[in-house]
């Protein structure tokens, strides 16, 4: 990820846009970008410091030294340093300065510090040789660490990966964001509303003619776990990009000042997504699925692949199906863990206005909503839950509805 002073973007107005990397730039940052790559696969065992003068010494144009600045950004967060096996550093200087600071109150008005002195004295208490302890004494100072590996790229998608980087740069400060969705294949939708809840963003889905809505939370529209959250908004970014025909709006607060602007992305940038596809739901969620199974009960639980668009409501993209083996029942489940109060209101509300089968919402304790809103004669029920979703609570709840359906 890209951080705020690498940032390259300019205003149009009361619009923000990214600087992406033109024909002429990208032709030309070609080759540094190899150079970049093939400088880290080389500095596998080195020390940081001396990665980042092999990296500085790279040839480039002044006026690229932004951008190189940011692609060497985006090689380093694919790099692992870790700091020298050996000797613990802190027990070693702790030893080492308690001998400094005793041979100094020792000295004469006229006598100066030996150094080698020193270390040789903790050499002897230590029982390990002065080199030794020479090496491992500021082992683990950032600079100090070692690159163990680095995952290889080729220059054409890190160039590619850098203009996408800019885009979520920008996503970091949004207040509200809003992707459109046309004439999409229903594969790529789920995927995205898979990838919006997998990466726990608040969202609402609206169906309309030939596509959806998907309204974002930004993470300056929150109280707490600001960075947390602008993180999982921009990784959900590449999801939107393997789209075939979608659109971005974002309000964003821009600098110190928080300035109101706006932000649009579409195909014509042409942005190129990385990365794999979410396949599958939150870890949390695949736990849940593994300890149902355990239960060996009556009903089949899988990941849901439905979107349920009711007339005039928000559509709802359950996470869980399940389906009694015996009765064919369907119900499926939907959890807000990690959601609003209102959200789970307006929930509430859509089903109360005629929802299509039974659902289950499952809804963490910390959002202080009753079990009761919803009673039995409804399509729907609540189950709160205090940390983790529980398996046998749910299929208490199933073999209820299966009773009373």
């Amino acid at each position: 990820m890209l951080t705020s002073e690498l940032l390259r973007v300019r205003r149009q107005g009361r619009s923000i846009v990214p600087r992406f990397l033109s024909g002429p730039e990208h032709a030309r940052l070609g080759a540094v970008a190899d150079a970049l790559i093939a400088t880290l696969v080389a500095a596998i065992g080195s020390c940081r410091v001396d990665l980042t003068l092999s990296l500085s010494a790279i040839e480039h144009a002044p006026r690229d030294r932004p951008i190189v600045q940011g692609l060497i950004k985006l090689l380093l967060d694919r790099a692992e340093f870790l700091a020298p096996e050996g000797d613990s550093p802190t027990e070693l200087r702790d030893v080492v300065f308690r001998i400094a600071a005793e041979e100094r109150k020792g000295l004469g008005p006229t006598e100066r510090f030996d150094r080698s002195r020193t270390l040789a004295l903790a050499s002897e208490r230590l029982g390990i040789t002065t080199e030794r302890i020479e090496a491992q004494l500021f082992a683990d100072l950032h600079n100090n660490e070692r690159i163990v590996s680095f995952r290889a790229i080729t220059a054409e998608r890190l160039l590619q990966r850098y203009n996408v980087a800019l885009a979520q740069g920008v996503l970091l400060r949004a207040r509200s964001v809003e992707v459109s969705l046309t004439g999409e294949e229903p594969g790529h939708v789920r995927q995205l509303f898979r990838a919006a809840r997998f990466h726990g963003l608040l969202h609402r889905v609206h169906a309309h003619a030939g596509g959806y809505r998907i309204e974002l939370d930004g993470p300056l529209s929150l109280f707490t776990s600001v960075q947390r959250y602008g993180l999982s908004l921009a990784l959900f970014l590449p999801a939107v990009l393997r789209c075939r025909s979608w659109s971005i709006a974002a309000d964003v607060a821009w600098g110190k000042e928080r300035q109101p602007l706006r932000f649009e992305l579409s195909p014509a940038q042409r942005l190129v997504p990385h990365g794999r596809p979410i396949e599958g739901v939150a870890p949390d969620l695949e736990r849940f699925i593994d300890g149902f199974r355990e239960l060996g009960s009556s009903w089949d639980v899988a990941v849901a692949d439905e979107i349920i668009a009711l007339p005039g409501e928000a559509a709802i993209v359950p996470d869980l199906g399940f389906t009694n083996r015996t009765t064919g029942e369907r119900v499926w489940l939907e959890a807000f863990g990690y959601w609003s109060r209102a959200a789970v209101w307006q929930r509430i509300e859509t089903i109360r206005r005629g929802f299509p089968g039974r659902i289950v919402l499952a809804v963490g304790k910390h959002l202080r909503v009753s079990e009761e809103l919803l009673d039995e004669s409804e399509a729907g029920e609540l189950y709160v839950y205090r940390t983790s979703l529980q398996p046998k609570a749910v299929l208490e709840r199933l073999d209820a509805s299966g009773a009373t359906s």
